[in-house]
This record gives C-alpha cells, sequence and structure tokens, in this order.
C-alpha cells in the first residue's frame, strides 16, 4: 500500500501524523495533499479493524475468564451466575469500550481530512 507521507522529510512526516491524529489541519498548506491522503488511509483502516478487533479481543478475554474463573468456581461447588454473568459483563464492557475509542480515531480522522480539504481549497 503507498505512503501518503513517503515525499516527506521525517519531520514532516510526524507533524502531518499527529495532526491527523488529533483530528487537526497541518500547519503548512504544503503537506495537506498528504495529510488528507494519511486521513482517508486511516479511516479505511479504523473502518475495516475495529469491529473485528472488538470482537476479538472481548470474545478472547470473555473465554479465558470463563476458563480460568467460572469453569474452576463450576466444578468445584456448583454453577456460580454471578461468575457466568462477570465474564460475560467483562467481554461486553471490553467490546464497547474498544468499539467507541474506534469510532472516535475515525471522527478524528474525517474531520482531519475536512479540516485539510479547506486549507487546499483555501
Amino acid at each position: 500500500m503507498n505512503d501518503p507521507a513517503a515525499g516527506l522529510d521525517p519531520e514532516a512526516r510526524r507533524r502531518v501524523s499527529l495532526a491527523v491524529r488529533a483530528g487537526e489541519a497541518v500547519t503548512d498548506p504544503a503537506d495537506a495533499p498528504a495529510a488528507v491522503e494519511l486521513a482517508r488511509l486511516a479511516q479505511r483502516r479504523l473502518e475495516a479493524r475495529t469491529l473485528p478487533s472488538a470482537l476479538r479481543i472481548s470474545g478472547g478475554v470473555t473465554l479465558v475468564w470463563l476458563v480460568l474463573v467460572a469453569l474452576p468456581a463450576t466444578i468445584s461447588t456448583g454453577v456460580h451466575p454471578a461468575a457466568l454473568a462477570a465474564g460475560v459483563g467483562i467481554g461486553v464492557l471490553l467490546f464497547s469500550v474498544i468499539l467507541l475509542l474506534g469510532r472516535r480515531q475515525l471522527r478524528l480522522a474525517r474531520r482531519a481530512e475536512q479540516r485539510n480539504l479547506r486549507l487546499l481549497e483555501g
């Protein structure tokens, strides 16, 4: 995949990347085309990866909780609905947090794209 900031020196690349992550326009209009492309690339990546990552991480943590906590408690003393509910609750909480953070980064990338497009137009 092409790096939108490939033609920039390391310091300019860092400035562009920081501006996009913060949802801001770059200070140098010459860096705006790279910032727009970097913001678009970030949006594509976030859209493609946020949901699968949230499912994978929260599902994995829930499974580990159930195997390491709920299953041993069930085997030794019987079924503990609270332990099962806690595992599922932790998974749902992690899923929600990861999804919210991904949506926030997506919103910042969109805002950076729009602000840098306005910089290019003006």
